[in-house]
């Protein structure tokens, strides 16, 4: 993962081969309360661009080292998710099946 800002937005460049698409989104995701945010795809990289919705101080790389904890965060979920998501998907179907 690298950044750089320019033009006052801040654009943080993830490796897919570490990152899968899905997690980067919904790791964006968290901060468009407080950005716009933005996604471009060139070869095995995401830039992400990110935008200050309201004209304050940023700390920029304050905010690079929050994305990229939101990654690791929303990475684990999703192999959490690929590995064990059929035991939930079981609990759902038992709790909703008929009683007999």
């Amino acid at each position: 993962m690298s950044f750089k800002i320019e033009q006052n937005k801040l654009i943080i460049n993830v490796d897919l081969n570490i990152y899968n698409q899905e997690t980067i989104t919904s790791a964006a995701y968290k901060f468009t309360d407080r950005y716009y945010i933005s996604q471009k795809r060139i070869g095995d990289i995401t830039s992400i661009s990110f935008q200050k919705k309201i004209e304050s101080v940023t700390n920029w790389t304050l905010l690079e080292k929050e994305f990229g904890n939101e990654l690791i965060d929303q990475q684990v979920r999703f192999d959490t998710e690929q590995k064990f998501g059929y035991i939930r998907n079981r609990i759902v179907e038992k709790a909703f099946s008929p009683i007999s």
